[in-house]
């Protein structure tokens, strides 16, 4: 780029009219009070930008360094190295906005092992439009040149009325026919180009000074934001699975806008936010002039009657340039594998119609994805599992399965949850109780899962705005920030890489597909890793991500000092980096049997290394670091801090009802010592011990909230046996309960559905059971009361799906086949009890939702579930009603296997609404008074639940 080129129109014709111009329009700065701007560079942090041509140019160094500052503490140093000659690199320096008149100067000390580096400051014209770039014009005027080398000199740029009179007449040539307006310009920021030749070019700065300063109208600056260019000058591709923009391919990272204010979304920084009405032109203006690009639903062709038109009936009227701020077009989420032909006719539609950009059109299906994938660019195949049986690990298993069901190449997203479903926000509002929670480490596994499996791009699904208050809202926001800046970094090699390689790595130890984890400190852990080795044009990153069981309730520590693992495909000459928030780390690797062992000294449940060929890439990444690591470290306290706060009083909340644990109080002190450590850290700007200390909070906090969560649940068969046990957040409310529970004889209600003791099939039928066999011809279901299997009676209702012919079925979608209890009349302040006895008598394959039982009130999302073969063993689930309603209960069989249930029992119980006091510590039987409820006197109560 070349910064410094010089328009050569003639003068004359426009000398007297711009001496007059200038008078008036330099009379127009007003007399305020001036300052003065200084950069002495004495901070860790760089704040210079270097451009230069990356194919012929290395930035080898990029530092601030204090053995060779001009003054003061530190300075910012350059090495560039090339095998060409007369090459130019310039550098950018951002300053204070400073309006022009006579006095203005600019300097700057610079030392170079070359002379001829030039100082130039950039001229702004608010109130004139480039047409080219439907930015302000800008202008530079240049200054000093440097004539010393391999020491110290002070450069300078003046703005004398003379000076800027010349350079007026030029720029005003240059604009032909379009008249230059130079009220109110001023400049933004300095530049020094310096001309480099074969081998080592050295670059120092330090001392800027901007004086006298005269700031410009601080509403003309919010006024001139540059905006997106025009949509005739934009280049959308997509091919081979990739995505780019203007040449440049991109990872969209997607949020739902909500009116959120701007200043949040440019802490979060997304590439793509997804708005509703396609028709708010201003607010897509407003967006794409905030660098954010847009995804909506496209137009549709409706009768007169309001009934969608197909593609044979109807067409769409072209697309114009008023819609060129989508980036694509996004047809909604969960759509289901019934509506594929309604979807296609749509997709065709629109696509006729945007003939002139021809924009890829996204959709997130819930079945019939190798169809979907025939018509639909970005694929999104979303499975929200956290406070249900699903395991965070289902999910690697879902997009798997769904994406072998795809066309090979398929460009896949997903959108990851943030916060839990509507359904149990609202009835948790209805009964006065707080929502789960979902922790920051729970969004942070999500993503780094979806990045293991292969996806392209990334949602993060709210229904409920991001700037709403409550428990865990501003450690959502923290951790989104957090994530944003990380897929950044990864950019480059996630929008145009491939995973070459995934597995599951045991973090103790591993014997499989030539990769193995240990841990010097954990001998024994049922923590997993996930591992994808993504390959591209830049290099090779591995992703990690920890899991360990029912993470999707509560997370553990997922962390570890020294651990190591065992990769395979690495090149032997390979060096690794570990690429995190405040620093690129090498790491030590070892050539062993089957691969490279890799140590890394601390992990902490994600992380990412980097083998780079593209040096560049590397550099650019670690420039990008420099400027955020402060932010970043600032977030890493702020998100442990706000997690202590929450955790405290949820733990004191136990404590006040009898269940505190002995450890806790320990836990919080190291936490709070440790934070404390951090802020030190961070106020001498150690950014990344901060960061670490931080982080070892917050794998405290974890343990304490894994050991009251497994507290709560040890005696019950399943967390979802208790709405409020699948959060650490709600777990008060699950004491509360129980304690209200201890008081009532269960055994004491009348069942409620007679026949579902499964002896009778006529009386099911007659009391109102229905049941829904899949239509899939490669199923065979026999489903039946069957003799032969049974646990208490003559009979059980048997489930059985097999293949129907020979091919085995790999996966199959939807359920096989379905049982759905007669409707119960239930009231606010009801608890439903339900209890029963299941035997898997082999696993299930086919479909990662198991055997699944679950109430119509609640939902799926607090279904019990099965997958593995067992005996019989028995299940409960509690229910507390929240509202008026016919609840059902739901038997479903997904995939292939041969389950028996019998002895299904379903009670209401209205319990008192009075909430007893609980003794204050329970450990002791001796002191706990008679007749008081202690919780585990009330569990014992629940036969059927205890394990």
């Amino acid at each position: 780029m070349d910064f410094f080129c010089r328009p050569t129109n003639s003068l004359r014709s426009y000398r007297r009219s711009v001496w007059a111009l200038m008078a008036s329009c330099l009379l127009t700065v007003a007399p305020v009070t001036a300052t003065e701007f200084r950069e002495t560079f004495d901070t860790p942090e760089v704040i210079c930008t270097p451009y230069y041509d990356q194919e012929i140019v290395e930035l080898k160094l990029h530092e601030r360094t204090e053995a060779l500052a001009y003054a003061g503490q530190g300075s910012e140093r350059f090495q560039f190295v090339t095998n060409a000659d007369s090459r130019n690199v310039v550098v950018e320096i951002p300053i204070e906005p400073a309006r022009i008149f006579e006095e203005l100067r600019v300097s700057i000390a610079v030392s170079a092992n070359r002379p001829g580096t030039q100082l130039a400051a950039r001229v702004v014209f608010p109130h004139q439009i480039d047409p080219e770039t439907n930015e302000p014009v800008t202008r530079l005027i240049i200054g000093d040149t440097l004539s010393a080398t391999s020491r110290w000199q002070e450069l300078n740029c003046a703005f004398p009325n003379d000076v800027i009179a010349k350079h007026l007449i030029l720029w005003r040539a240059s604009l032909k026919p379009v008249e230059l307006d130079p009220r109110e310009m001023y400049i933004d920021r300095i530049y020094l180009r310096q001309m480099i030749n074969r081998g080592m070019t050295e670059l120092l700065v330090d001392q800027l000074r901007v004086t006298p300063v005269v700031p410009p109208d601080r509403d003309l600056l919010k006024s001139i934001t540059p905006t997106t260019k025009e949509a005739h000058s934009i280049s959308i591709d997509f091919h081979l699975d990739r995505l780019s923009v203007e040449g440049r391919p991109i990872f969209p990272i997607l949020f739902r806008y909500q009116k959120e204010p701007w200043e949040l979304w440019e802490q979060i920084q997304p590439n793509v936010l997804a708005i509703d009405d396609l028709q708010n032109q201003e607010l897509i203006l407003e967006l794409n002039r905030r660098r954010y690009w847009v995804t909506a639903p496209p137009p549709k062709p409706f009768s007169t009657q309001g009934n969608l038109l197909s593609a044979e009936s109807a067409g769409l009227t072209p697309i114009d340039d008023s819609k060129s701020g989508i980036l694509f077009w996004n047809l909604g989420v969960r759509i289901p594998a019934h509506r594929q032909q309604e979807i296609q006719s749509w997709i065709h539609q629109v696509k006729t119609s945007d003939r002139q950009m021809q924009r890829p059109v996204f959709a997130d299906v819930s079945g019939a994805e190798m169809a979907y994938s025939r018509d639909v660019d970005l694929l999104g195949i979303s499975k929200h599992v956290l406070f249900s049986p699903e395991q965070l690990t289902d999910l690697n298993e879902h997009w798997t399965q769904r994406k072998r069901e795809a066309q090979p190449g398929t460009f896949l997203m997903s959108w990851l949850q943030t916060e839990p479903s509507r359904e149990i926000a609202e009835t948790c509002k209805q009964a006065g109780l707080s929502p789960p929670v979902v922790e920051p480490e729970q969004i942070r596994l999500q993503t780094y899962m979806a990045l293991c499996a292969g996806c392209r791009g990334v949602g993060y699904w709210n229904w409920t705005p991001l700037d709403v208050t409550g428990p865990g809202q501003e450690e959502r926001r923290l951790v989104l920030e957090q994530l944003s800046s990380e897929l950044h970094l990864l950019e480059p090699f996630l929008a145009s890489g491939e995973v070459i390689d995934q597995y599951e790595i045991p973090m103790q130890h591993s014997t499989s597909r030539g990769a193995y984890a240990g841990r010097s400190h954990n001998p024994v852990s049922d923590e997993q890793l996930s591992c994808s080795l993504v390959r591209s044009g830049h290099g090779l990153i591995i992703l990690l991500a920890a899991s360990e069981p029912d993470t999707q309730y509560v997370p553990g520590p997922l962390a570890a000092n020294d651990l190591k693992i065992r990769v395979r495909s690495l090149p032997e000459s390979a060096f690794l980096w570990q690429i995190t928030p405040t620093g690129l780390w090498p790491l030590e690797t070892v050539r062993k049997a089957g691969g490279t062992e890799i140590r890394i000294p601390r992990f902490n449940m994600t992380a990412a290394l980097m083998v780079a060929t593209d040096q560049i890439v590397a550099q650019n990444m670690e420039q990008q670091i420099q400027r955020t690591r402060q932010r970043q470290a600032e977030i890493a306290l702020r998100l442990a801090e706000e997690k202590f706060q929450r955790v405290s009083q949820i733990d004191t909340e136990l404590i006040q009802l009898g269940v505190g644990l002995p450890s806790s109080s320990e836990l919080l002190q190291q936490s709070r010592r440790l934070l404390d450590e951090s802020q030190v850290s961070l106020q001498n700007q150690h950014h990344h011990q901060a960061r670490e200390n931080a982080e070892v909070a917050g794998q405290l906090l974890r343990i304490l909230q894994r050991l009251h969560w497994r507290n709560a649940v040890k005696r019950i068969a399943s967390p979802t046996s208790s709405p409020h046990a699948v959060a650490f957040q709600t777990l008060p409310d699950h004491w509360r309960l129980i304690q209200r529970l201890g008081r009532e004889d269960v055994n004491a209600a009348p069942e409620i559905i007679q026949s579902a003791n499964f002896e009778d099939a006529s009386a099911m039928q007659v009391e109102g059971w229905t049941r829904d066999v899949t239509t899939a011809r490669e199923i065979a279901v026999y489903d039946a009361l069957d003799p032969a299997e049974h646990h208490e009676g003559d009979y059980a209702l048997r489930m059985v799906a097999v293949p129907a012919g020979e091919t085995p079925v790999v996966i199959t979608s939807g359920p096989s086949v379905r049982y759905v209890s007669p409707p119960l009349r239930v009231h606010d302040g009801d608890l439903v009890h339900v209890n029963g006895w299941i035997r898997l008598a082999r696993p299930i394959t086919g479909n990662v939702e198991g055997f699944r039982i679950y109430d119509t009130q609640y939902g799926t999302q607090c279904a019990l579930k099965w997958t593995r073969e067992t005996d019989w063993i028995p299940f409960e689930m509690l229910r507390p009603i929240t509202r008026e309603d016919d609840l059902q209960i739901v038997l479903e069989l997904h995939g292939l296997g041969d389950v028996a249930i019998d002895q299904l029992q379903t009670r209401v119980l209205r319990l008192p609404r009075s909430e007893p006091a609980m003794a204050s510590d329970p450990a002791d039987p001796s002191e706990t008074p008679a007749g008081t409820v202690t919780p585990s006197r009330a569990l014992d109560l629940l036969k059927g639940l205890l394990k």
